[in-house]
């Protein structure tokens, strides 16, 4: 049976190279928050897959929704599946990471047993910021809900309307391990369900943030490698960019490792010894791979970027301009056949 492409008509197997018509606008993207991220990857562009993956409890869900908080900023409609989360976790990390920087918005609550204070506290949104940030992603941000399906078809199906319905370009999902599957061969399903996700990205033109989690390590080694990330390879190999997230509050800093990887990293001009969190770009079609160090906001859930050993650095300066929206142009006056 012939392929049929997205408009509904027959697929020819071969076309011109000729056919295809110039863009005279570079491709329409988003800026990541971080400056140097940004600059590494280029921006993030739609029709593309990126992966942020860890270690357990590393932070790739703290940095996936910040990222996607920095989106919405930019005037882009975001829906996620936060398969870990109830809907009052996902809001609360994203509805404080709206207002990092303004400390004002939030209060020291102390929890109390028989009327009397306890050791235990948390920082919490005044009631004016929660509004705030509620009116900030209302109608801009929408959730998967959790309690249906964890097929990867009906995922898409919900993201699906979120194009249609709300204008939604960028999705989340957190993570592969969520995904429901019935199957002797686990790797196969895998394959199947990741190709199911690049396949909707190229199609729909938008981009989609897919989270996974890294293998056990062998002792000793701190920095995971594209191989490390668990599950199939075809999670690595559809990705455009990948990030691999390393907490330094846990790993031991007088080790031989560490030391080692402090010297790499002020190759790229940081002093390891100041950041919260390392995030390597092990793989991108953008510029170039290499890292970048983060600093922590606790109070707001917050990553922000590290100082640079050389703060004036060109690197530095491309990547905090915030560009327009870009529609790229066309010829339309050919019958393409793709």
């Amino acid at each position: 049976m012939a392929k049929i492409n997205i408009k509904g008509v027959k697929m020819q197997k071969i076309y011109d190279i000729g056919l295809v018509p110039r863009k005279t606008e570079m491709a329409e993207r988003f800026m990541f928050p971080f400056s140097q991220i940004n600059y590494l990857l280029n921006g993030g562009e739609f029709d593309r897959v990126t992966l942020i993956t860890s270690s357990t409890d590393n932070g790739k869900s703290t940095i996936a929704s910040q990222i996607i908080c920095d989106i919405i900023k930019q005037g882009w409609n975001c829906c996620c599946f936060f398969g870990e989360d109830t809907p009052y976790e996902s809001q609360d990390r994203i509805f404080k990471q709206s207002i990092y920087g303004n400390d004002d918005s939030l209060v020291y609550k102390t929890y109390q047993v028989n009327g009397k204070d306890t050791n235990v506290a948390e920082w919490c949104l005044t009631e004016k910021a929660f509004e705030e940030a509620r009116e900030k992603f209302a109608g801009k941000l929408f959730l998967y809900n959790t309690n249906a399906s964890a097929k990867v078809d009906e995922i898409l199906e919900g993201f699906d309307e979120a194009r249609e319905k709300y204008g939604c370009r960028v999705f989340l999902l957190d993570n592969c391990d969520q995904f429901d599957f019935s199957s002797d061969n686990e790797n196969k399903a895998m394959k199947d369900i990741i190709i199911k996700i690049r396949d909707y990205a190229i199609n729909h033109k938008v981009h989609i943030f897919l989270i996974s989690h890294i293998r056990k390590l062998e002792s000793g080694k701190i920095l995971p490698s594209l191989d490390d990330v668990k599950g199939t390879s075809s999670i690595v190999n559809i990705a455009k960019n990948v990030l691999i997230v390393v907490r330094m509050d846990k790993v031991d800093h007088e080790s031989k490792e560490y030391k080692s990887l402090k010297r790499l990293i002020e190759l790229n001009n940081y002093n390891l010894d100041d950041a919260d969190s390392l995030v390597y770009v092990a793989k991108t079609k953008g510029r170039k791979l290499g890292f970048a160090c983060l600093k922590y906001n606790r109070r707001t859930n917050t990553y922000y970027d590290c100082k640079k050993i050389n703060e004036k650095t060109e690197e530095s300066e491309r990547a905090t301009v915030i560009a327009p929206k870009v529609e790229l142009q066309e010829v339309i006056d050919v019958d393409l056949p793709f």
